[in-house]
Order: C-alpha cells, then structure tokens, then sequence
C-alpha cells in the first residue's frame, strides 16, 4: 500500500476510455481502502476495447465518476449513433441510469474536478454542461471552445483551489500550480494517470497497447 502517514487520500484518475486493463494496474498500484475517496474524472466509455467493463468496474467499487463528453454524447446520442445503440444494449438499464446520473462537477473547499475545464467568468452552478465537458480554449463568449488562437482556459483561472481535470489528451500531462490536467491519452498508448491530492503524487500506468488511433491520423507514419 501506498504511504499516506495515516491519512485519508483523494485520488484523481484521468480519462480510462474502455482500458480496463490498465486500469485495474492503477487500482492495484493505488490499493485504495474504504476512507480513500477515488473520483473519475469522466470518459470512461467509448474508444477502448471494454467500456462496459470499465464501467460495471467503477460502480462495483462505488468510486465517484464525473460526466464526460463522451458520457454526454452517448447519453444525447444512444438512439442515432449505431455505436451508442450497441453500448447502451451492452451497459443495459442500471448501468445506463448510472451514466445518467453522473455530476458536472465536485467542488470541495480544497479542490475543484470537473471533466474538461471551468467556464472563466461563470461559477460552477451557472456553468453550461457544454462547457464544463467540452471547454479547451476560451473565445470570451463560449461560441469556440476548441479554436487554438483562443486562449487555454486555465491561463484564465484566477482560482485558489486546486482544479484536477482530463480530456485535453492531445495536450497530455498538464501539472500546472493550480490546474492538474490527467488526461495522458491511455487509448492511444501513451499512459493512465492519477494524482493524490493529499501527497502531490502523481502515479501513472502505461498502455499495454495502442487501442485507438484517431481518424486524421490514420495512414499516417508518425515517429516513436
């Protein structure tokens, strides 16, 4: 078990996207008791070969997960999308009432967790679910939130609270003073990440393999 001087610990683990395997690593490395508080931080479907398993895996353990983009695409999508049909079959009615049920944000007086980002000028509470699942980049309106000539969102955090968040994959690891970005693209075989409030400690798994490769990408020859 991980040292902890006795304390209880809060453990942020990024975006798992179907990677059951490594994410029973990350669990086995972590060895959570019943005080630790273990909070997903969302996207945990879609892309990777188990999602289902993933999911039936977190709600086994009762571990608190936050909604995704991917959790809300499926959510708004599961009776158009033929992938979204088949999942939605596969998680069947209790599991599919989870997913439902999954909150846009935790905020604590110690922390912040939230699936993509905060929305600059909005509390939480009044913060469009858009935003909280989907924010990269801030335009000033929240009519872009994926343009790269706008800024990130956390340059824009004035916050004293720690945020933790995932689904900036492509930007990968992200530990900043005050914004701890997780997601390090374990679908697309780079690693899992988690981070433990009360020790800054950072623990990560990498992927056993590639899982999912993303469409612009695809035919493409890249370095390793």
């Amino acid at each position: 078990m991980m040292e902890t001087n006795g304390r209880h610990r809060t453990i942020f683990i990024g975006d798992v996207h179907g990677c059951l395997h490594e994410l029973r690593q990350m669990i086995d490395r972590l060895r959570p008791t019943a005080e630790d508080r273990v909070i997903m931080l969302g996207d945990l479907i879609n892309r990777g070969p188990d999602p289902v398993g993933v999911v039936r895996y977190v709600v086994e353990r009762d571990y608190e997960c936050l909604m995704g983009n991917h959790e809300r695409e499926y959510l708004l999508e599961n009776d158009r999308l033929d992938k979204y049909r088949q999942l939605r079959q596969e998680l069947g009615a209790e599991l599919h009432s989870w997913i439902e049920n999954r909150p846009y944000y935790i905020e604590e007086t110690d922390f912040i967790a939230v699936h993509a980002g905060l929305h600059p000028e909005r509390s939480l509470a009044e913060s469009d679910p858009e935003v909280l699942t989907n924010i990269r980049f801030w335009d000033g309106k929240g009519e872009r939130l994926n343009n790269p000539d706008d800024p990130p969102w956390y340059d824009l955090y004035t916050g004293e609270r720690p945020v933790f968040y995932g689904h900036w994959a492509r930007r990968g690891l992200n530990l900043r003073e005050k914004t701890f970005g997780l997601d390090s693209g374990c679908v697309y075989g780079r690693r899992l990440s988690a981070y433990v409030l009360e020790t800054d400690e950072l623990i990560q798994i990498p992927a056993a393999r590639v899982y999912y490769v993303p469409p612009s990408l695809r035919g493409v020859r890249t370095a390793t």
